[in-house]
């Protein structure tokens, strides 16, 4: 797919969600989590990573539904791996019709998407548009395991 073509997927994605926010507000009682990675294309590392500069300071500054926010850059410096929780799916709405209707069309010009995993009852009109964006999105329910603390 040209990066053209995802750009218009992205956008039709996104609108879809857009339109489906007012009834999400039935379903905004639990937390969701969000992992993802960009993958710079050579030579566009730098770039990737000051537009992420750029996309945390509108984060911190519009998205008081985005509880927690943090970046981490890769080993080998092309991929960035981004994790986020959200209030609610209200939050997680408002980040993908927002935020990330603003930045994502700029972000495939120099980097590759994904994958995008969601943790949480993500409702199906997000998962809808995030499917729809084609960015390797991942549903998955709560994790198993223990913690030590």
């Amino acid at each position: 797919m040209t990066y053209d073509a995802v750009k218009k997927t992205a956008a039709a994605a996104l609108m879809a969600a857009t339109l489906a926010t007012p009834a999400l507000a039935e379903t905004a009682t639990s937390q969701f989590d969000l992992t993802y990675v960009w993958t710079a294309h050579p030579g566009m590392e730098e770039r990737l990573v000051a537009t992420y500069d750029a996309v945390g300071d509108v984060l911190e500054a519009n998205e008081p539904g985005l509880l927690f926010y943090e970046i981490a850059v890769s080993e080998t410096g092309n991929q960035i791996v981004i994790h986020e929780v959200f209030e609610n799916s209200d939050a997680l709405a408002f980040h993908l019709t927002e935020t990330a209707a603003q930045f994502f069309p700029q972000l495939v010009e120099f980097a590759t998407p994904g994958p995008f995993v969601f943790r949480g009852d993500v409702p199906a009109e997000l998962k809808a548009a995030a499917y729809g964006m084609n960015m390797g999105a991942i549903f998955t329910g709560d994790w198993s395991g223990f913690d030590r603390q």
